[in-house]
């Protein structure tokens, strides 16, 4: 990162070679684009000619239009989804109202993840399609999707590079609409998206616009929230245990995909593109990247749900939990702990669940000792000791709490030693400090004796 500070540096102070900046020529008719296309002297007529009726005609297949100018060309394609459209089981316009009244949680999610600080407003949803999966200095995004809310709709722009060397002009579109919007919603973006588009405009030489913009990677929240924690009952699906996108919109939005193009293809599909002119193979493509902003959306609206109505909207003890370690990290304590309750309540009623049961009860004596209720703390720790089939490190770790907790607080010393004799006979890996606090409650204990005083 270090590098690309300074990278940034350089570029924040060279003076940029002129990137043209298009406008937003290109009317929508409709639900569609005119087909007029901004003729330029750059590239009309003369040798490139032929090149240039290629990608018109790529673009009239893929359903969009094509922007000239003269450092190059970009096919746009546009879509309208609206309030009546359904993604999976999710009306469009219950996503876009969700988004619309989410400004509070939004809020929580900036306090737990800081680079989305300042998030809301007139929000762009990104996501790239690019030449290589791991990124790197040669990788270009081929295709950039973008959608935003507009009224009730939601509206998804994508812009196709027709080759390698009409990327500026892919650059200056994403620029003019970058700088439309206030913040950023992506997912995985801080890792691949956001840092290979500055890259880009780097290479360019060019000030990125996404630079200092608020930032919300929802796969952050989605982690904590349904990290390995299928929402459906019975058994899932063995690729039901990721937290990919593709595995959160099934189980979030009930949206099953019918003939998606693979990641690992579509490389290949723009490759070919590029070689033969062929656009049919990136069909696929831009609905795989439109299907994605849609989902993208609908995680974001499931989030706020959760977030805004508490823990009587998890439908899970997963998703509870989740909840609750959202709450916790952006600071909303309270909220926590009715979460961790909810959850442990799910997992009492179903009772096939001891993992995300024991995790609950650690996690809830940990915010009652912060808080500064031993007592209550205890409770938690006692509940987890004598929790059957507990992961043994959960029932170490409430045992050594409860030692703690009865030796000072309590000053019940044999129900302390209890609890260290409890912990060596379990194995625990830390023996030479268990064994010198029961070395020091073996003495306490010969003291009472000797005077004869109670022992609590």
């Amino acid at each position: 990162m270090a590098t690309l500070d300074r990278l940034r540096e350089i570029v924040k102070h060279h003076r940029p070679s002129a990137v043209p900046v298009v406008a937003d020529d290109v009317r929508l008719e409709g639900d569609g684009f005119s087909r007029r296309h901004i003729e330029s002297a750059g590239v009309a007529g003369g040798a490139e000619a032929p090149a240039l009726q290629t990608i018109t005609t790529a673009a009239l297949e893929l359903g969009g239009a094509l922007v000239e100018h003269s450092d190059g060309a970009v096919i746009v394609v546009d879509r309208e989804y609206r309030a009546g459209d359904l993604h999976g089981r999710m009306p469009i316009g219950e996503i876009v109202s969700t988004i619309a009244d989410g400004e509070d949680a939004m809020q929580l999610m900036a306090k737990a993840w800081p680079s989305s600080k300042g998030i809301g407003g007139r929000l762009l949803f990104l996501d790239l399609e690019t030449t290589g999966l791991f990124g790197g200095a040669g990788t270009q995004a081929f295709l950039v999707g973008c959608a935003s809310i507009e009224g009730t709709s939601i509206r998804v722009r994508q812009f196709l590079m027709p080759g390698f060397e009409h990327e500026r002009i892919v650059l200056a579109e994403l620029q003019a609409w970058a700088n439309s919007h206030g913040a950023l919603c992506t997912y995985n973006g801080r890792t691949f998206d956001v840092p290979l588009i500055e890259t880009r405009f780097m290479f360019h030489r060019v000030p990125c616009p996404l630079d200092g913009v608020p930032h919300l990677d929802m796969l952050h929240p989605a982690r904590r929230m349904w990290r390995q924690r299928p929402l459906a009952a019975g058994t899932p699906d063995p690729d039901d245990s990721s937290c990919s996108l593709a595995v959160l919109e099934k189980q979030l939005a009930g949206l099953h995909r019918v003939g998606d193009v693979p990641g690992y293809e579509i490389p290949s599909r723009f490759f070919k593109f590029v070689r033969t002119g062929d656009a049919r193979p990136l069909e696929a493509v831009m609905e795989h990247n439109r299907l994605d902003l849609l989902s993208l959306a609908a995680v974001l609206a499931r989030a706020i749900v959760l977030i805004t109505r508490g823990p009587s909207a998890a439908m899970t003890a997963q998703e509870a939990y989740g909840l609750a370690r959202v709450y916790e990290r952006g600071g909303a304590y309270e909220n926590a702990e009715a979460s961790l309750l909810r959850t442990i309540e799910f997992a009492k009623r179903v009772g096939a669940e001891p993992e995300v049961h024991g995790e609950a009860l650690r996690r809830l004596a940990w915010i009652r000792r912060r808080d500064r209720r031993p007592h209550e703390a205890a409770q938690a720790w006692n509940e987890l000791a004598i929790l059957p089939r507990c992961a043994a490190a959960l029932r170490r770790e409430a045992r050594e709490a409860l030692a703690i907790h009865h030796e000072h607080r309590l000053k019940d010393l044999i129900t302390a030693r209890e609890h260290a004799l409890d912990l060596l006979a379990d194995g625990v890996s830390n023996r030479g400090r268990v064994q010198h606090r029961l070395d020091r409650l073996e003495r306490k204990l010969a003291r009472y004796s000797e005077a004869r005083l109670p022992l609590n």
